[in-house]
């Protein structure tokens, strides 16, 4: 046999006539292949919704040859019969399929679960990795997963859909925000809510983005996560993500509407007329609904248009977004105009892209007090609406000045807003080589709020009761200036991955408000529209009118970077560094560090495991926190009283407002974060488990000092402590994965326990939360003590009636006299234990439904409606509050004990949506979706008040969780009907 390199010099003799023969054959085989090649195409489609899957790869394997599905999931390539076309998305399973003498080839995809988690590309801040890639603790959700129904701000998107994230708002109030909190309480002395990011602006307005522009949302909830932001991270990171156009040629029109009603799910019980009277109110002979004469059935519709579409230079989307809201309360509500556009523009063969995005939104609410609410509940039952039941004759008023009509307060209140917001960006990218990337980024965030208030002359409610109508004017700007340079450099090294970023951010804030008012109108017909006209007078320290305004700034400037590390999709490594400077510090403390690292092992990448993953994580981060307040660390002075001079005019006094603290530094948030991400049975069952562990030091909260030698009484401090640690489960399964069939459920579990390590250094215990007049003021009910949980509702110990009706109450130290200082014993914690969800997915041919179940445990609650108005003397002139707790017997009136601290353990359908989808098979119309969804339908809790929900704070008070205030919004019950169509 001849070796390869004698091969290669031995000459071979071809005869000529089998060179014209080879010559001949070559050509007749170009021919045959030529006549072979036929242009194939077909659709490529979900196999379990059959719905067209856009976006989708048609490759020919082996070849440098492929197309790309357009909307309708449709397809078209060269190939031969002897080719394999390759069929592939992300999320689902490749497929492949000899060509032969097929011209249509229509393919179905499964999904798959190891793609699904593994291979998505998750946001981590300043970038995107695939999922496997991630060391911390990141959770993700996109719209296929965010609650759908009348959701009317992005934070529902998200209840009880990420482990460890708690939003809550109880009561239905369309105006009132929701209250977020990340794995607990972070501060008491800084901001609580986690750092809102979207499409790359640091702070960002929820407001200023309609809950149908979002694509996805990335929730980053440890430290070594939330470390590469540096001093806003300590409460967690929300990254939002809006919609944008993929594909080529893809132009979509998209239409979505829906119209709700909304109604009251659940009243405080109070007595009828009949209980009223045997209580021993007096007949005055009527019968009067007064909670059903302040609500309503409210009224919801929304609208969506988006136009998009996409080519090869770059793609757009611009969107129209309608709200008008009606609030349960009479008279309250809002409507909301939003316009929002995305442009992306390529060049430079495709190295240079261009983004630029903008957003308005405009809403225009209606206010009415709570106590509208508060007094319904309470007032008399047998009285008119008006003197003797005549409109001409004004509004009856009951003889006591603890409540007045509740009817009178809903039409003497005139309450409106205008709320404006303004969202500008612009990007650049540009590709200097193939492994690195240098971005520009640039963003104008500007809020406007403006609110306007009267309250008639005839009013009798609150502060403006005999001043012949009250004028209130409020502006307020802010302004949200962003600038960042970044640079990411990312090569593969053999099996190594190298990712490293670079980047410089500076930012300003800008606020600026003005407020005036004015009394004495000599009609109620020009409201809030002329202020000058009110004859109010501004002599003496009760002025009847007033102004003030104010302007700060404030700034912050940043460097930082990371590192990422990939080993062979095996071992990871992450290191990020920011260091940032903040002018709300004096000279000694205006920089600080803010740092963390991560890293990973998939144990189903190195062993032999039945796992198809099994990756471990563990990280530790530092993160910072902000005062809420720009000028503390310097001498501020505020408005005094007005003094009387040389008897002839007043002179406006001057006070100090707080003493220099050129030592004031940023909170700091150490977290160390273990966790599990597993995937078995092919990934069809998956989830995580994270446990995490964290102190807070250099809490700030005002410390209460001598003057003099200070200015003021109060110096903002770092001298607080807190710990955390907590447990998060999330689990998800695909039961049913068939063509006709799909069923998916998800379950998040999760626990926090915060202690108080340090309060303020120099008083070990406290009491929190006063219950205010007229009986109850002066009583606290939330201790905090060293070395105690967060949350603890203290009370002396009701035992029961005695003979006379009066209550018995434990005297803890036998010395006579009940206190709330000296009697009280923990009696609930209003935190709960832990929270739970259970989602759900369920489609089945052409319909889909969806269901998500939530519930917090452990929790108490301080029910102070009962607390208050339980007694039964109706003598009192309110009607009493009547609930299982009643007791008839009861001879004395309110006060404070254990009888009044409730559980309020809840489970509840949150959101439920069962839609369909049609088949018309038109042209014009791409997809043609009809639902009908339900929020709140059912709660099942043993609480009697108006809401079990979890009341983190008391009037903005921190370490003051769990009260239910006397004037909550009710809790609502929503059923809507919309639309989906897309041409």
């Amino acid at each position: 046999m001849l070796k390869n390199k004698q091969l290669s010099t031995v000459k071979l003799r071809v005869p000529k006539m089998f060179r014209v023969l080879a010559v001949f054959a070559f050509f007749l085989g170009l021919q045959m292949q030529a006549q072979d090649a036929k242009t194939v195409s077909g659709t490529v489609t979900d196999e379990a919704t059959g719905t067209p899957i856009p976006g989708a790869n048609v490759i020919v394997k082996g070849k440098s040859v492929g197309a790309v599905t357009d909307f309708d999931g449709i397809y078209s390539i060269e190939v031969s019969g002897e080719d394999v076309l390759v069929f592939s998305y992300v999320g689902f399973k490749s497929k492949e399929i000899q060509v032969g003498g097929q011209t249509t080839i229509d393919v179905s995809l499964t999904e798959d679960f190891t793609q699904l988690d593994e291979v998505t590309i998750t946001g981590i801040g300043y970038g995107t990795v695939e999922r496997r890639e991630i060391t911390s603790a990141v959770a993700s959700v996109d719209t296929k997963d965010f609650n759908t129904g009348n959701i009317n701000n992005p934070a529902e998107l998200l209840q009880g859909k990420v482990a460890g994230l708690s939003i809550a708002r109880p009561g239905g109030d369309p105006n009132a925000g929701f209250n977020i909190r990340l794995r607990g309480l972070s501060t008491f002395g800084a901001n609580s809510q986690p750092l809102v990011v979207i499409d790359g602006v640091l702070g960002g307005s929820l407001q200023s983005i309609d809950p149908n522009d979002i694509e996805s949302i990335e929730v980053l909830k440890d430290g070594s996560a939330a470390a590469i932001y540096g001093t806003r991270g300590a409460s967690g990171v929300i990254l939002v993500t809006t919609k944008k156009t993929r594909g080529v040629d893809n132009a979509r029109i998209e239409y979505n509407t829906y119209l709700a009603m909304e109604s009251v799910a659940k009243f405080v019980q109070n007595s009828t007329p009949e209980q009223y009277i045997e209580a021993g109110g007096i007949d005055n002979g009527y019968e009067t609904d007064w909670l059903d004469l302040v609500t309503r059935t409210g009224v919801t519709n929304v609208h969506n248009l988006a136009v998009s579409n996409g080519m090869k230079s770059g793609n757009y989307r611009a969107s129209i977004n309608y709200r008008d809201v009606e609030g349960v309360a009479l008279g309250s509500g809002f409507n909301q105009f939003n316009m929002r556009f995305n442009l992306v523009q390529r060049a430079l063969n495709d190295k240079l892209t261009l983004t630029i995005n903008g957003a308005l939104t405009k809403r225009k609410a209606k206010f009415v007090p709570y106590e509208a609410q508060r007094f319904a509940i309470i007032a008399d039952p047998t009285a008119p609406i008006y003197i003797d039941n005549d409109p001409a004759n004004g509004y009856w008023e009951p003889n006591t000045p603890e409540y007045h009509n509740p009817y009178a307060i809903t039409q003497e209140t005139t309450d409106d807003g205008i709320f404006t917001t303004l969202l500008g960006t612009v990007k650049a990218d540009y590709k200097l080589t193939d492994n690195l990337n240098i971005a520009g980024f640039y963003s104008l965030q500007h809020e406007s709020d403006q609110r306007s208030q009267y309250f008639g002359s005839l009013m009798r409610f609150a502060s403006a009761s005999g001043q012949g109508g009250r004028a209130t004017k409020f502006a307020e700007d802010r302004e949200n200036e962003l600038f960042e340079l970044t640079a990411n450099y990312e090569k593969y090294f053999g099996d190594l991955k190298l990712s490293v970023l670079g980047g410089y951010s500076w930012q300003e804030f800008t606020f600026t408000n003005f407020d005036a008012f004015n009394t004495n109108f000599i009609t109620d017909d020009l409201y809030y529209n002329a202020l000058e006209l009110g004859l109010g007078t501004a002599t003496g320290n009760d002025a009847l009118m007033g102004m003030n305004s104010q302007k700060e700034e404030s700034r912050l400037i940043s460097y930082f970077g990371r590192v990422m590390l990939n080993w062979d999709d095996k071992y990871f490594v992450s290191a990020s560094l920011r260091r940032e400077g903040s002018s709300k510090f004096g000279d000694n403390e205006k920089w600080g560090n803010f740092y963390a690292v991560s890293g990973g092992l998939d144990i189903a990448e190195v062993l032999d495991t039945p796992f198809s993953t099994l990756k471990l994580r563990a990280g530790y981060g530092v993160t910072g926190n902000l005062p809420t307040q720009n000028y503390e660390y310097r001498t501020r002075l505020s408005r005094g009283n007005r003094v009387f001079f040389n008897n002839s005019r007043y002179l406006q006094g001057v006070n100090f407002a707080s003493n220099p603290n050129p030592d004031l530094k940023w909170e700091e948030k150490a977290e160390t974060n273990i966790g599990l991400d597993f995937g078995v049975l092919d990934s069809r069952l998956y989830g995580s488990i994270d446990w995490y562990t964290r102190n807070t030091t250099d809490v700030l909260q005002p410390i209460a000092v001598s003057v003099p030698p200070n200015f003021y009484d109060t110096t903002l401090r770092n001298i607080g402590e807190l710990k955390t640690n907590g447990l998060e489960i999330a689990l998800n399964a695909a039961l049913v994965q068939k063509s006709d069939l799909n069923y998916t459920t998800g379950i998040t579990f999760s626990t926090f326990n915060t202690e108080l390590v340090t309060l303020n250094g120099e008083t070990e215990k406290t009491f929190r939360g006063n219950l205010g007049p007229p009986g109850l003021n002066g009583i606290s009910p939330i201790k905090l003590e060293e070395g105690e949980p967060i949350g603890e509702i203290v009370a002396p110990i009701f035992e029961g009636l005695a003979e006379d009706g009066t209550r018995i109450i434990t005297d803890q130290n036998d010395d006579g006299v009940i206190t709330q200082e000296d009697d009280a014993v923990v009696v609930g914690n209003g935190l709960p234990d832990f929270e739970l969800a259970w989602s759900n997915n369920v489609r089945y041919k052409n319909f889909d439904l969806s269901a998500t179940f939530r519930g917090a445990f452990g929790h108490s609650l301080v029910n102070i409606n009962r607390a208050y108005y339980e007694s039964p003397r109706a003598s009192n002139n309110y009607n009493p509050v009547r609930t299982k707790y009643y007791l008839p017997e009861l001879t004395e009136g309110e006060n404070w004990n254990s009888y009044y601290v409730e559980k309020a353990d809840f489970f509840k359908l949150d959101n439920v949506t069962l839609g369909y989808n049609f088949n018309l098979k038109s042209d014009t119309v791409k997809d043609f979706r009809v639902y009908v969804s339900g929020q709140n339908l059912f709660v099942i809790s043993g609480y009697t008040g108006v809401d079990p929900e979890v009341h983190y704070d008391w009037f903005g008070d921190q370490l003051a969780p769990g009260i239910d205030d006397r004037t909550a919004y009710f809790r609502t019950r929503t059923v809507s009907l919309g639309l989906n169509v897309t041409f």
